[in-house]
């Protein structure tokens, strides 16, 4: 895997994040306002996280082999997900319920690749107790539902979510910019789900085959698009020489 090139950015970006958010966490307890998130919690990790590619190469670098097969074991339940969803909406409702959570997660619910996680999974900073991070706001009772979103502060928090906003604008920030420097190095954009980007990875080596100008790569990217559209955006760039 071809991830050597890349890396500064994500381990810049990283340190960034860590920084960002551990300021955010000295500022917040100054102010009094309270951050729920602790180790073992896992209640966000049901969630489908989305990463740039970079960030996936990276990852799927520094697993163990057992980790490798826990993210091929997984694959063709996202890819059942994927196909038989009607929509985003059902894609994403389907995958928390149904997809088993992250399958990094070891047996006490701790990330078994925290250093190494994405941008997305280090901004989600939760303003509420563990136990809303794994509410299915669709099955609220309407009152229920209105009630908590009349209790969150719209300047503090991503509305209508109860995480904080500061972290998620920063971590898309990040994320786009090492999106572009990817598009500007080999004329395309990958991001997505990131489980399946580590699974593209591992099985298909796209970072090394990228590097290697291979022809008609690219093309069947986009058609692998086609068909796990909520699991894998692919951008070409017009009119790209390198």
């Amino acid at each position: 895997m071809n991830d050597s090139k890349h890396q500064p950015q994500v381990v810049s970006a990283r340190q960034q994040m860590d920084n960002a958010i551990a300021e955010l966490w000295q500022s917040c307890r100054e102010q009094g306002r309270d951050l729920y998130c602790r180790a073992g919690c896992g209640n966000c990790c049901t969630l489908a996280v989305n990463c740039s590619y970079p960030e996936a190469m990276m990852l799927a670098a520094s697993l163990t082999v057992k980790q490798r097969q826990q993210i091929n074991d997984r694959l063709p339940l996202l890819a059942q997900l994927c196909t038989t969803a009607g929509d985003l909406k059902e894609f994403l409702h389907s995958y928390r319920h149904q997809g088993d959570g992250c399958p990094l997660l070891d047996p006490h619910q701790h990330c078994s690749s925290y250093n190494q996680r994405p941008l997305s999974c280090r901004a989600l900073l939760s303003t509420r107790p563990p136990p809303w991070c794994g509410v299915d706001f669709s099955t609220l009772h309407p009152h229920e539902k209105q009630a908590f979103l009349s209790s969150l502060d719209q300047n503090f928090v991503a509305y209508p979510s109860h995480y904080l906003a500061q972290p998620l604008e920063l971590a898309a920030a990040l994320e786009k910019s090492l999106d572009e420097e990817f598009a500007n190095e080999y004329g395309v954009n990958i991001s997505g789900n990131l489980i399946w980007l580590l699974g593209l990875e591992l099985t298909s080596q796209v970072g090394k085959r990228l590097a290697q100008r291979e022809q008609g790569l690219v093309e069947w990217l986009l058609e692998q698009q086609e068909r796990y559209p909520y699991l894998l955006q692919v951008t070409k760039r017009d009119h790209f020489e390198h």
